[in-house]
């Protein structure tokens, strides 16, 4: 046997056997320590402008968890929008890292209250609750009592967008009433009951042979329970008292006028 060539045919052996050891070392390496050796961070897509759930599929893709955060809103952006994600896009982070999502919640609303059988002060606060503006104001002929909200444009329930506005119409009573009895009562309560009702007063006159207190309505026309068209004129007759004439009675406690003077003799 040559022991001088036996080297140089083994070392060949001795290569194959050290590579399968070097191999058989990293498999089993890598296999108990990945994190050590192989990279586990990577950079984060740009999501910003997607839908949440579009943002999801795309940062989970790439290994990257993806979490709802607050909801902004915004004027010109729809609801489920990402407006930011956190970390930046574009930063390189470890896999594994949740992505919190801001997203848009839209334009911000309001919805119509109901508003049937107030009256326009109370309407309007109610709307100007909620964040609206009241806006027009018109008139209807309604068997709703007289200045009531009958309606609103857009309809109480409606979502509106702010700033927004809401318009009321107000009943102007129905068509046609029946005239009240105005009989005894003073001008000022007549006047109220006749505009209450739709009606108006076209003219007082005044009756010195009544002897009803002062200002107290004793005639009417259109007579009570007449019907009458809404916005119909009412006149109505009063009692008055002229103001008795000053008499002046002298108790002679006065002095007299006193008497001329004498005129001069002439030389």
């Amino acid at each position: 046997m040559n022991w001088r060539a036996f080297p140089r045919r083994a070392f060949p052996y001795l290569i194959a056997a050290a590579g399968g050891f070097l191999i058989a070392y990293t498999a089993v390496f890598l296999f108990a320590f990945p994190a050590e050796v192989l990279p586990d961070d990577g950079i984060l897509p740009n999501v910003v402008g997607k839908t949440f759930e579009d943002a999801t599929v795309a940062l989970k893709k790439e290994g990257f968890p993806a979490q709802q955060g607050e909801s902004r809103f915004h004027k010109t952006i729809r609801a489920n929008i990402v407006l930011q994600e956190d970390p930046p896009a574009g930063s390189r982070q470890k896999r594994g890292t949740n992505v919190v999502l801001a997203l848009s919640a839209g334009q911000k609303t309001a919805e119509v209250p109901v508003t049937t059988n107030m009256s326009q002060q109370q309407a309007r606060i109610s709307i100007e609750n909620t964040g609206l503006v009241l806006g027009g104001v018109t008139e209807q002929l309604s068997d709703a009592p007289r200045g009531l909200v009958i309606a609103t444009s857009p309809p109480a329930g409606t979502k509106v967008e702010l700033p927004g506005t809401v318009d009321i119409v107000l009943s102007k009573g129905p068509a046609t009433v029946n005239m009240p009895d105005l009989y005894g009562r003073s001008v000022g309560e007549a006047r109220s009951m006749v505009e209450q009702i739709g009606l108006r007063i076209s003219g007082v006159s005044r009756d010195t042979s009544s002897l009803q207190p002062e200002n107290t309505v004793i005639r009417q026309m259109p007579a009570a329970g007449q019907t009458i068209s809404a916005g119909g004129a009412v006149s109505l007759t009063v009692s008055h008292f002229p103001a008795p004439p000053s008499i002046r009675i002298d108790t002679g406690t006065s002095a007299p006028p006193p008497l001329p003077l004498p005129l001069p003799v002439p030389e």
